[in-house]
């Protein structure tokens, strides 16, 4: 994987200045799909201004993806525009090797680096995971399916007798005695 074209010197950053990435592949940020979710090409906008700690990074990653609902098990799709803002801080991570670390609220949004160069792919990799469905559903309202015939309650009812709710049935959408 070639990451040379994330990487930007920060010497002579004395105003801001804008990247545009065009038709990434998922690959390309390391971002690997599996089988119930699929990632299409990205496309970045990265804008870099000095700061008073480091160097902040607005990241805006646009993209469509692609799943499988977690509740009908029916594939479906949606776009993405997704922003982040990161602070490039030059330096040692300062928790780097403490096991329990108390985070303060601007540490999340911290990325250390040595050297004159930075690597724009962390971020919109981290931008681009962020906008990502933990548990995918195709619609707030969807029914899921059955849990005794596995009839998809978005399309007909069935006759089964369901009492509890699973993770293919809503609490609020068992079916109809």
């Amino acid at each position: 994987m070639n990451r040379s074209k994330f990487l930007i010197s920060t010497k002579d950053l004395d105003q801001e200045v804008v990247y545009e990435f065009h038709d990434l592949a998922p690959e390309e940020l390391d971002i690997k799909c599996g089988r119930s979710i699929t990632v299409g090409n990205i496309n970045a906008t990265v804008s870099l201004q000095k700061s008073a700690i480091g160097i902040g990074v607005d990241f805006r990653v646009v993209f469509h993806g692609e799943y499988i609902c977690m509740r009908c098990l029916i594939g479906f799709a949606d776009n993405y525009d997704s922003a982040l803002h990161l602070d490039y801080v030059e330096g040692d991570d300062p928790y780097l090797h403490i096991e329990n670390v108390e985070l303060n609220p601007h540490d999340a949004d911290r990325v250390y680096y040595r050297g004159p160069l930075i690597d724009l792919s962390l971020g919109m990799r981290e931008a681009v995971l962020l906008a990502l469905p933990i548990t995918p559903v195709c619609k707030d309202e969807c029914r899921g399916l059955c849990p005794e015939c596995g009839t998809n309650w978005n399309l007909k009812s069935c006759k089964c007798k369901v009492d509890k709710a699973g993770i293919f049935t809503p609490q609020s959408k068992t079916a109809k005695k």
